[in-house]
C-alpha cells in the first residue's frame, strides 16, 4: 500500500482571520490547510454549518493532492459526468461534484440537481468518509465495541453501517446523553476534525493482530437487527430524590417577564448554583425570529446576538426554556411553530446542548390579561401541543405549570405578584416552589 505524502513540518503562514489557538479545532484546521485540502480564503467561518459541496472539495482535494499515489478502488460501475443544474462547469466546485459522482461517494438530490449548498447531517458525513475511506483503501483500525446510540434506529438505513464504521475507527462518536442525533448539522470545524481522522488514519501504520473496521457496504447492517427501540419520555417525572444544585451550573435559562423573576431570584440566592439567565421582558418566538426583542449578552455590553449564538457563548451544556405567553394569542400553529423555530435554531447551532421546555404557568382567575385568545384554556392546549413536539423531537418536558394551579386550574395567587393586573407573574415566594420543583423535576439521564 502506497502512504500519502502529507507534509507534516512545513512552514504555514495561516490564512485565515477568524481562526486562532483559542479554536478547539485549531489543530485540525492547520493540518488540513497544510496538506492543501482547504481553501486559503481571508474568513473559514469555523463555526457555520457547513455544505455538500464544500465536503466533497475537501475530499477532492486530498485525493489529488496527499493522496494522490495511493492506491484506490475502482468504481463498481461506470457512471457518466453528471449534468447537474445547479452546479455550473466553471464553478470551482464542479470537477469535485463531477469525481465524487463517478466515485459513488455522493448521489444527487434529484437526477439534475447537486444541492451543492445544501447543508450536511451526521450521518451524511459518516456515509461519504466510509464510502472516500473504502475507495481509498484507508485501513482504519477498530478502536472500540460497536454501541447503540438512544436513537440508532432514527439513522436512516443507507447510512446505518457508514455510522458503525466512523463511530468504530473514533471518527465520530455520540453526545454525553446517549444520542447520536443523525438528522444534526455538521459546523466547518466539525467538518475538519473528522476529515483529519480519516487523513491520520490513512498514515498510521496497522500494528500487527489490530482489528479493521469493515468498509465493504452493509457491514454492520445486521447489528442494526439487535437493537431495540429505546423509549424515550419527554415529560419529566418527580424524582426519588432530590437533584443537586450544581447541574444547574451548566444550564441557561431562556424566558420572558415570567422568567426575569427566577432570575432575579437565583442571582440574589444561588438556588440553581451558576445557572445563567437569557431572559427580556415581552419576548416571544416571533419577536425573537425578527430580531426585534432579545436578550443582552453578555450583560451589560449592549450586544444583542440571535438567541442560539447566546446560548453557543454561554458554554451551557442544558438549555431551559419557557417561551409562549406572548405568542399563544396568535393562535395554536403560529405561537407553536415559531416555538419550534427558535428550539431548531438553538439544536442545530449547539448539537451538544440538551432542550428543556418548561410549560407555559397559568394566569390568576382575576387576571385582566384574559382575553378570547390568551386564557388558562389556551395556555393548556398550547402546553399540550409543546408536549408533543417535545416528544417527537426528544426534547425534555417539564410541567412547571402544574405546580402552580389552584383547584380550578388558576395561577395560585399567593405566588402572584400581579394579582389585581396582569396576573401572571411571581413573587419570590412562587420562585422558590418553581426552583424547588426543578430541582426534582432534572432529567435522570442528564445526570
Amino acid at each position: 500500500m502506497i502512504r500519502g505524502s502529507i507534509e507534516r513540518n512545513k512552514e504555514w503562514v495561516n490564512p485565515y482571520l477568524d481562526v486562532n489557538e483559542s479554536l478547539w479545532s485549531y489543530q485540525y484546521i492547520t493540518e488540513l490547510s497544510k496538506a492543501g485540502v482547504l481553501p486559503e480564503v481571508d474568513q473559514f467561518e469555523p463555526t457555520v454549518d457547513e455544505t455538500r459541496g464544500n465536503l466533497v472539495l475537501y475530499l477532492y482535494n486530498l485525493d489529488q493532492g496527499a493522496f494522490k499515489k495511493r492506491e484506490k478502488l475502482e468504481p463498481t460501475e461506470e457512471r457518466e459526468a453528471p449534468t447537474f443544474e445547479d452546479v455550473e462547469k466553471d464553478s470551482g466546485l464542479y470537477d469535485a461534484i463531477c469525481w465524487a459522482y463517478e466515485n459513488g461517494l455522493a448521489s444527487g438530490k434529484t437526477e439534475t440537481t447537486f444541492g451543492p449548498n445544501d447543508l450536511l447531517t451526521r450521518e451524511q458525513v459518516c456515509t461519504i468518509l466510509a464510502r472516500f475511506a473504502a475507495m481509498e483503501q484507508i485501513q482504519m483500525i477498530q478502536v472500540v465495541e460497536p454501541n447503540q446510540f438512544k436513537d440508532s434506529l432514527y439513522i436512516e438505513e443507507y447510512a446505518r453501517s457508514g455510522v458503525t464504521a466512523c463511530q468504530l475507527a473514533g471518527v465520530v462518536k455520540g453526545y454525553d446523553n446517549g444520542f447520536f442525533y443523525p438528522t444534526n448539522n455538521m459546523s466547518r470545524q466539525e467538518v475538519c476534525a473528522v476529515i483529519y481522522r480519516i487523513m491520520s488514519a490513512a498514515e498510521t501504520a496497522v500494528p500487527e493482530g489490530a482489528r479493521l473496521v469493515d468498509l465493504t457496504p452493509g457491514a454492520y447492517d445486521d447489528l442494526y437487527k439487535n437493537y431495540t427501540d429505546i423509549p424515550f419520555t419527554a415529560l419529566v417525572p418527580a424524582s426519588e430524590e432530590t437533584g443537586p444544585v450544581s447541574f444547574f451550573d451548566k444550564a441557561v435559562f431562556i424566558g420572558d417577564s415570567i422568567s426575569v423573576t427566577l432570575e432575579s431570584y437565583c442571582n440574589s440566592t444561588g438556588a440553581l448554583g451558576k445557572a445563567q439567565f437569557l431572559c427580556a421582558g415581552s419576548m416571544s418566538p416571533s419577536n425573537m425570529l425578527t430580531g426585534q426583542i432579545l436578550p443582552e449578552y453578555p450583560k451589560g455590553s449592549g450586544n444583542k446576538p440571535a438567541i442560539e449564538e447566546s446560548v453557543a457563548a454561554s458554554g451551557a451544556k442544558v438549555c431551559y426554556v419557557m417561551l409562549g405567553m406572548d405568542n399563544i394569542g396568535y393562535g395554536l400553529e403560529k405561537s407553536t411553530g415559531d416555538y419550534v423555530k427558535i428550539l431548531n435554531n438553538i439544536a442545530a447551532r449547539n448539537p451538544d446542548v440538551q432542550i428543556i421546555v418548561q410549560s407555559v404557568t397559568p394566569m390568576t382567575e382575576n387576571s385582566k390579561s384574559y382575553t378570547e385568545k390568551l386564557n388558562n384554556d389556551t395556555i393548556n392546549a398550547f402546553n399540550e401541543r409543546m408536549l408533543e413536539i417535545c416528544q417527537e423531537n426528544r426534547w425534555y418536558f417539564v410541567n412547571v405549570a402544574q405546580r402552580f394551579k389552584d383547584e380550578n386550574g388558576f395561577l395560585m395567587e399567593e405566588f402572584c405578584s400581579d394579582r389585581a393586573s396582569m396576573g401572571m407573574h411571581f413573587t419570590y415566594d412562587g420562585a422558590k416552589v418553581w426552583v424547588d420543583y426543578l430541582l426534582n423535576h432534572i432529567p435522570e439521564d442528564l445526570l
